[in-house]
């Protein structure tokens, strides 16, 4: 299957919920920077993503394959136990909000640049989790990203990567040799169907991590991923 590109991502930067995101009221002295800062973000913001559907093609308790390139965790195999296919992605906010903050001189006003980088990502990632849900009807779905679990280290996105090609040519994303994402906002991962609610974050026990979608059960990998599977 080939890729697909998003490149007309739209964004929209509301000066209210910039402060809020960044612990800001509208009265603090530096509001009005902020609200420049905002404006000139909504002007360069090029958000990108690129996806592609595989076909798993085999299996094994600890691995699957697709296209001939195999992704290791046991945890993913699992969770593709019976699933045909996924949805491999990448999205970022793209190189030109990047450079952006990278020069702007004052390293707080940088540091604001570039928790605004972090909205127009989210931004990015719920319109590539609308259009995926309207081309392909995958009902619930859950999704893991290389990296967030010691079962998925970051070096599996080498192989995520090689599946999707050269985005560095297509979307401005590229891939270091230590396995991080340039522009640095960037999201990697893959999307599945599923019958059950699914967060890495109920695998991971990180305590006060402000990106926790749900709570952390110290169980569940003992109930559901353990070789000798616990009730």
């Amino acid at each position: 299957m080939s890729t697909t590109v998003l490149d007309q991502i739209p964004v929209e930067l509301e000066l209210s919920k910039v402060l809020k995101y960044i612990k800001m009221t509208e009265d603090h002295p530096e509001a009005p920077s902020i609200a420049e800062l905002v404006k000139q973000a909504q002007t360069i913001a090029r958000p990108k993503a690129l996806y592609k559907e595989a076909y798993i093609e085999t299996r094994t308790d600890e691995s699957i394959v697709a296209e001939g390139i195999t992704f290791r965790s046991r945890v993913l195999a699992v969770n593709l136990q019976n699933a045909h296919r996924f949805i491999a992605y990448v999205v970022t906010c793209g190189q030109e909000l990047e450079t952006w903050a990278q020069e702007i001189p004052d390293l707080l006003m940088q540091y604001y640049a570039e928790r605004i980088n972090e909205l127009v990502l989210r931004q990015a990632v719920e319109y590539l989790n609308r259009h995926l849900e309207t081309t392909f009807h995958m009902g619930k779905t859950a999704h893991m990203s290389p990296g967030s679990l010691e079962d998925w280290p970051i070096s599996e996105q080498k192989p995520l990567f090689q599946l999707l090609g050269d985005t560095e040519a297509t979307i401005g994303l590229r891939l270091t040799d230590s396995f991080l994402m340039l522009p640095i906002k960037s999201l990697s991962g893959i999307r599945f169907s599923t019958t059950v609610d699914y967060e890495n974050c109920m695998l991971c026990p990180r305590e006060n991590c402000p990106g926790r979608r749900a709570p952390y059960d110290p169980h569940l990998y003992a109930r559901s991923y353990s070789k000798t599977k616990t009730v």
